[in-house]
């Protein structure tokens, strides 16, 4: 797997520079490394909820986070572009963190709170013109499989720029690829279900807290 993402990085590096296209990367990401990845993870997919995304609009993917395997998962099923959120070291790590600058992620940094504000308010705005971003709110891996409490940040950025949210659930994936292993996998099927886009019109903005529990008790009935 490590093989395989690293030839995919280069070969998309080399492709952009080619062809001076952010998109054709992610592109890439869906059509040529995802597929190989659950392969050889011997993975199945199963999902429903496509007829809910507009592929000509702009999302949040706000999904439930189980393993490793999530983000390839939805890479592959997802019929979407996407960008995530991801802390400021990474810029310079070797590969993903090329990738990402190469590709237009979006980099926050956490441990300066004046920043990190800034990064949300730049965030929003890229968004706003364009990129579907996906985010994981429990902030970490559920190794209980029980959706945990979301963080608000994400939320925040769907309300500054005023896209919709495309709630995600993911089953499967933990027994596939467990948290505790980077060797050991086991053949199994994941599931996917993709629920209607929730207009930010119907969040509230002075009141994150309840707007996120409505988000978390959707994807609990989705899961």
């Amino acid at each position: 797997m490590v093989i395989w993402s690293m030839v995919c990085i280069s070969t998309s590096l080399i492709v952009l520079l080619l062809t001076f296209s952010k998109k054709t990367p992610l592109i890439m990401a869906r059509t040529v490394w995802s597929p190989v990845i659950l392969w050889l993870a011997k993975t199945k997919t199963e999902f429903n909820g496509l007829e809910h995304i507009d592929k000509n609009k702009t999302y949040i993917v706000v999904c439930n986070h189980l393993s490793y395997l999530d983000i390839p998962t939805l890479f592959r099923v997802l019929p979407l572009n996407l960008h995530f959120i991801g802390k400021h070291q990474l810029k310079k790590a070797p590969f993903i963190g090329w990738y990402m600058r190469a590709t237009g992620m979006i980099f926050i940094n956490r441990e300066n709170t004046r920043a990190a504000s800034k990064s949300l308010d730049e965030a929003a705005l890229l968004i706003k013109n364009g990129k579907t971003v996906l985010i994981f709110p429990e902030g970490t891996v559920s190794e209980t499989k029980i959706i945990k409490k979301f963080k608000k940040g994400g939320f925040s950025l769907a309300l500054k720029s005023g896209v919709d949210i495309l709630p995600v659930s993911l089953k499967g994936t933990s027994d596939i690829w467990p948290t505790n292993t980077n060797t050991k996998f086991n053949r199994g099927t994941v599931k996917i279900n993709i629920g209607q886009p929730i207009s930010v019109g119907q969040l509230d903005i002075n009141d994150l807290t309840r707007s996120t529990q409505k988000v978390v008790e959707k994807l609990q009935a989705m899961n």
